[in-house]
């Protein structure tokens, strides 16, 4: 039985009650069989616990490994820096454990903020009295007794009902308040029953009865609640390629010191010096510093982001955005500006006047078409009748008001027209079954009544309209058809149609037709530049609107999107979610009068699409979609708290274009780390070469451990955190998505970092290091040296040859493809520093005692240097004619494609 189509009595006894409410015992009997009514919420986590669980994934796991096997090499080789890099490794495990565990602990007070919504105690009437009783204490069969103001506790039927308005926006994301009544409702879904309040919105006006029929977690709050727990996000493509990224790196490097270990024993080192030579390798090859270098990355991303008004709340919705394939966004305040404009009037005489300007604006000019003797008197009286019949204001600081009330106002204001010797004295308020409103004025000693409304139901109140003589005349029916074809033809091109009329007076009567208002909520102005950005993205952009499909169909249109076709309210449970795949795969839908429970249906087969989904909304039953979406965006002026919480992004303007410049940096994000991952792997090479050429050849050590530490966490950290700093390539969006199976560490990376760069930066490393050996007069052989400050010189040579390479590397880096002296010099402050910092950092290596001791380090001299000086210049050169190979290829294939 639905319960909400039962009258009164029918209602009362299927939930066994009556209208003096409950007694004691019966509360008592259901508490036992409903239980209170709250959501139910999730079992209290330990978060000392949960805390814990951060050190026991892969990434952490294999640090904490490296850092006890480098506190274990200190004890067999102490003075050679194990210890120090012990403690640098145990640093990052804990600083990355501590932001995943933030950034999960905040996912979880999505449900906490839906909780707040319920109200502490409520009124319902048991006994035959009015009692206030805690929420929770509420079962189905209890009366509500409803007030204005009241927050409703649960879901129930209206019984009574004294002009009862409520706030439904919680649920449904509509501002409008609705109107309640007690006649039994016929809607195919319980949301869009009128006799029927629900838990967790608000009484706005009027009062009322109700009866429960529903708490806890059957109420459509609970639901929601639930449903928002429930949704779980699929790992981000950041996420997967950050674990890639560690199990191939380490399993590299693991492979890598077993076989050497292997070839080292058998060489005949010894059991002992061939472990800590393979040590040493696994500590040269694994990434100590990328994960919090990534994590900085995408910091930089979300503050950039935060600066083109999208504050990001998961840090790895960043990146994300970079694979977005779908967006699908929200008609009014998001594609539009949310602020009706009157942009046509139609007056009974026959003119048709155009309104200039936008918005709230007082600037605009009026333009008649075929204007006659008296049009410009008959325009003013309309918008005075107009203005008369508005309680909206536009004052210098604030607006108040209903959108389409302030476009009125906004209208007679570029008028001038003054209304001061009129004074109020009652109002006829309007509803949504009046579709009308009417305001009465007191002139002098005369009483007149204006109104406004839905055109058939003002032109059916009215008896007479007013001609080009300024004479009132009978409305004939055919005036009358006249009048509704022209309001048609408005609403066709998206404008919503008001007509106004007045009498002297004060019933709603025999009115005195004066014409028609066309509005439109126009769009912004930059929608339609940032819908052809997403097209040449390769980004999808769909309409999930509330709002009529001839109204939403325009707005597309305007902005220049594409829809095939309409999808229109419930039409939507017509089609199995394998059709529904299907027709989005085919066609570009509009989705208008959408239910808004249907957005998490959405975005479920846009995932099995394989689509990445970008989803908005604003209201608490957006939640669950947007916990669901690969990139949740709530509105940050219109949104409720719900859907903030639930979102990964929160949008500060609401603004279409937001999500668009916010998908401009996830992109930038996504090619910055992969710049930095290849620079990072570069570095390894002048770590590897050396220790591998020492431990087959005579020689001494090249490269000290700490030493690498220092290239790792040091010179490598700041360059490669700067590279994630560069702003967008001037192609950015004219790239497809990036796939959510694409990875950063492809063999391109692999190939530039490991094979190219970073061959040369190990060439460089050991040209510096043999050369000044033996430019010293050194024997090959000679092992003597180890320790001296000769050896040390050496070293340093080495230090420096990566460092040098390391510098021209973060500078040809710093675009993918194009070339290095296509970016400002000066556009990248931190890349600045930077390069300072590292050159400071070569003269406290040469210079500075202290530091000389901790890094096994010697002043070198200055003509040494000239040994490194060819190599920095090679790699520049090499790298910016390797990307403009790069660039020529891609030139011809786009042109063999456009052939």
């Amino acid at each position: 039985m639905l319960i909400y189509s039962r009258p009164k009595e029918e209602v009362l006894s299927h939930l066994n009650t009556r209208e003096e409410g409950l007694r004691g015992s019966e509360v008592d009997t259901r508490l036992k069989t409903t239980g209170y009514n709250e959501v139910e919420k999730a079992k209290r986590k330990n978060y000392v616990l949960e805390y814990a669980k951060q050190y026991t994934s892969f990434f952490a796991v294999l640090l904490e490994v490296a850092a006890l096997l480098s506190f274990i090499a200190n004890v067999y080789s102490p003075g050679e820096g194990y210890d120090i890099l012990g403690v640098a490794v145990l640093g990052a495990v804990i600083v990355n454990a501590t932001f995943t565990f933030w950034q999960e602990y905040k996912a979880e007070r999505t449900v906490e903020a839906l909780l707040k919504l319920i109200p502490p105690q409520v009124s319902v009437r048991r006994n035959g009295a009015v009692e206030r009783v805690d929420a929770r204490m509420i079962v189905p069969g209890d009366i509500l007794i409803l007030e204005e103001g009241d927050r409703i506790a649960a879901d129930a039927v209206v019984l009574e009902a004294n002009s009862l308005y409520a706030d439904m926006a919680t649920l449904t994301g509509e501002s409008r308040p609705v109107k309640r009544t007690s006649e039994p409702g016929e809607a195919k879904r319980l949301l869009e029953s009128r006799n029927v309040v629900f838990a967790g919105t608000t009484v706005v006006s009027g009062n009322g009865v109700a009866a429960v029929f529903a708490t806890g977690t059957a109420t459509e709050f609970g639901k929601i609640a639930k449903l928002s727990k429930e949704v779980t996000k699929r790992p981000t493509p950041m996420q997967r390629e950050i674990v890639r990224i560690t199990r191939i790196l380490t399993l590299a490097a693991l492979l890598a010191g077993a076989i050497f270990f292997i070839l080292g024993f058998l060489s005949g080192r010894g059991l002992f010096v061939a472990a800590i030579f393979a040590l040493s390798l696994i500590v040269a090859n694994v990434p100590e510093g990328m994960l919090p270098t990534i994590t900085l990355s995408l910091s930089l991303g979300s503050q950039r982001m935060a600066g083109r008004n999208a504050l990001v709340k998961n840090l790895d919705a960043v990146q994300t955005l970079g694979s977005a394939t779908v967006i699908c966004t929200d008609k009014t305040g998001t594609l539009t500006r949310n602020e009706m404009t009157a942009r046509h009037i139609y007056l009974t005489s026959g003119e048709e006047i155009t309104i200039t300007g936008e918005g709230y604006s007082q600037k605009g000019d009026f333009s008649f078409r075929q204007a006659v003797q008296g049009s410009e008197e008959r325009l003013r009286f309309f918008l005075a009748s107009g203005l008369l019949d508005c309680r909206a204001t536009i004052g210098e600081n604030a607006i108040f008001g209903d959108p389409t009330e302030l476009a009125i106002v906004a209208a007679a204001r570029k008028a001038d027209i003054k209304v001061s010797d009129y004074e109020k004295v009652g109002e006829i308020p309007f509803s949504s079954d009046r579709k009308m409103m009417s305001t009465i004025y007191r002139r002098g000693s005369r009483q007149f009544i204006f109104t406004k409304g839905a055109p058939e139901v003002i032109l059916e109140k009215s008896g007479y309209y007013l001609d080009e003589d300024n004479e009132v005349r009978i409305l004939t029916a055919e005036m009358r058809d006249r009048l509704l074809s022209r309001a048609e033809e408005f609403e066709k091109e998206a404008y919503r149609v008001l007509t106004v009329a007045y009498k002297e007076g004060d019933d709603e009567s025999g009115l005195i037709c004066l014409g028609l208002v066309a509005f439109m909520d126009l769009p912004r102005a930059e929608v339609p530049g940032a819908v052809d950005a997403c097209r040449r993205a390769g980004v999808r952009v769909m309409i999930l609107t509330g709002d009529s499909p001839f109204t939403a169909m325009a707005i597309a249109e305007t902005i220049g999107l594409s829809v095939d076709r309409a999808i229109v309210g419930d039409e939507i449970l017509d089609y199995s979610d394998d059709e529904l795949g299907d027709l989005l795969k085919a066609q570009d839908i509009l989705f208008a009068r959408m239910p808004s429970d249907q957005k998490l249906r959405i975005t479920g087969i846009l995932q099995r699409n394989g689509e990445v989904v970008a989803m908005t909304g604003d209201g608490v039953n957006d939640a669950p979609a947007l916990r669901k979406a690969d990139i949740g965006v709530a509105m940050g002026e219109r949104g409720t708290e719900v859907a903030k919480e639930a979102a990964d992004i929160i949008l500060l303007d609401d603004n279409f274009a937001s999500i668009v410049a916010a998908i401009e940096e996830g992109r930038t994000v996504y090619y910055n780390i992969k710049k930095f991952v290849t620079y990072i792997l570069s570095s390894n090479m002048p770590e590897i070469i050396p220790y591998i050429l020492q431990f087959f050849l005579a020689i001494p050590l090249p490269l000290s451990v700490i030493q690498i530490l220092s290239i790792d966490l040091g010179t490598d950290l700041l360059p490669g955190l700067s590279l994630g700093k560069e702003q967008p390539e001037e192609d950015i969006m004219d790239r497809p998505p990036v796939g959510k199976n694409e990875q950063i560490l492809d063999r391109e990376v692999f190939k530039r970092g490991y094979a190219f760069l970073g061959m040369i930066e190990a060439t460089a490393a050991m040209t510096g290091f043999l050369g000044f050996l033996f430019l010293s007069g050194w024997q090959y052989g000679d092992l003597s040296i180890s320790g001296t400050t000769l050896h040390y010189q050496a070293m340093t040579m080495t230090l420096l040859g990566a460092v040098f390479c390391q510098i021209a590397n973060v500078w040809t880096l710093r675009s993918w493809q194009f070339p290095l002296f296509s970016r400002s010099f000066f556009s990248n402050r931190l890349l600045l520093a930077a390069v300072g910092f590292e050159v400071l950092w070569v003269a406290l290596l040469l210079l500075f005692p202290p530091v000389q001791f901790i890094f096994n380090t010697a002043f070198v001299p200055p003509e040494y240097l000239l040994l490194l000086v060819p190599f920095p210049i090679l790699l520049l050169v090499a790298h910016e004619y390797y990307k403009a190979r790069i660039r020529r290829r891609e030139a011809r294939n786009r042109g063999m494609t456009g052939a």
